[in-house]
């Protein structure tokens, strides 16, 4: 049943998952640095993080589609809790072996429930009884309100607690996942083996592609900004700028977005974050670094709205866990990873900028198949 309490659940989820994020983004490789780690092996960190997101998610999601709606929620507090757990650890580890383990299966935790809510989300949106982007928006609020505190919290000698905050907030997610809505019916069990359509992959490898476009923003931008003599607080609030705009767009145009032929929407967003990454590349003037954040409304919110719905419309009625959890391995899993550790090597023997340019490049080469998507729209 869904009612306005569990409805709030579903916010209160993505408000302390997004806010993991806003710390872990831009202060993940922070605290990497503090602990006295390279380019190289920062890289190789923050791209494990996105390797278990490979992983975790279309396994997970191709078990829970056979289980049961209850079944899918206690997986979703178990995981949250050990991502608290290995949270813990990451603080703990005294070596880099240890360390990175911890940080593959706190990736892996905090990536399988994820595509779960999403899916939960958008047959609640589907349902007309909430809009997907005004759920997932609440994830944003918390993404800029740990952004930018971080900031100020999260510098020198404090970045240590890193992995306590991180741990809290996934004790967070356990609670709130405790009072999702009961909305899926009964599975057909011998159905579960549809296969998927050509367009739900040439949709997969479009997400690849804008995924690996951002690997040296998503490993890199905080660093790149300190080297050009940014402080902390005005790193933290170059993410928020980026954060308010997805904000703005996800209120205000999320149900028109999943309405909208994927066709046009994806290249316009591609080309979007072609120029993003290219201007970023080309400098760090104040002012056009605002300009160029508020394109996070198109190279993230737009191209994610729209990408949620369709995943649903072109995956199988009976495999919708394995359709979000096989976008979440193609984009923020596979894409990430060769993104982050990409731009790690490239960062290394060349300089931030040159990773820029590259992934402006990248993103240029997902137009092409934006086009080959359907260019019809769709209502609910």
């Amino acid at each position: 049943m869904v009612t306005r309490q569990s409805l709030n659940r579903i916010r209160l989820f993505y408000a302390a998952y997004f806010a993991a994020m806003g710390l872990i983004l831009p202060f993940f490789p922070v605290y990497l640095h503090g602990l006295g780690l390279d380019t190289v092996m920062i890289g190789f960190m923050t791209g494990l993080l996105a390797l278990a997101k490979v992983i975790a998610p279309p396994w997970i999601g191709h078990t829970l589609d056979s289980q049961s709606e209850n079944s899918v929620h206690q997986f979703i507090v178990i995981a949250s809790c050990m991502a608290a757990v290995t949270a813990l650890a990451i603080g703990l580890a005294q070596n880099l072996y240890l360390m990175a383990l911890m940080v593959l299966l706190f990736g892996a935790f905090w990536a399988a429930i994820l595509p779960l809510t999403d899916g939960l989300s958008v047959s609640v949106s589907e349902s007309e009884m909430a809009d997907y982007g005004r759920l997932r928006v609440w994830g944003s609020f918390g993404f800029v309100l740990t952004s930018l505190s971080g900031g100020l919290w999260l510098v020198g000698p404090n970045i240590t607690v890193f992995p306590i905050i991180l741990a809290m907030l996934m004790l967070v997610l356990a609670f709130a996942a405790q009072g999702f809505p009961k909305l899926k019916p009964p599975i057909d069990r011998c159905s579960g083996r549809l296969k998927f359509s050509k367009s739900f992959y040439l949709l997969l490898a479009i997400a690849l592609i804008m995924q690996i476009s951002h690997g040296a923003y998503y490993g890199f931008f905080s660093l790149y900004l300190a080297e050009a003599g940014f402080s902390g607080w005005q790193i933290g609030l170059y993410w928020a700028i980026a954060v308010i705009a997805e904000i703005v767009l996800m209120w205000r145009w999320s149900r028109a977005l999943q309405q909208a032929a994927p066709a046009v929407v994806f290249s316009t967003c591609l080309l979007l974050t072609a120029l993003r990454w290219l201007g970023i590349g080309l400098t760090t003037d104040a002012m056009l670094l605002v300009g160029l954040q508020l394109l996070h409304a198109a190279s993230f919110a737009a191209f994610h709205v729209t990408a949620i719905a369709w995943v649903k419309r072109l995956g199988p009625k009976t495999r919708h866990g394995a359709a979000q959890g096989l976008y979440s391995a193609a984009g923020f899993g596979l894409g990430s990873t060769i993104g982050i550790m990409g731009c790690g090597l490239i960062a290394n023997a060349f300089d931030y900028s040159m990773a820029f340019y590259l992934c402006a490049g990248v993103a240029v080469l997902g137009i092409p198949l934006a086009l080959l998507l359907p260019k019809g729209t769709q209502k609910y």
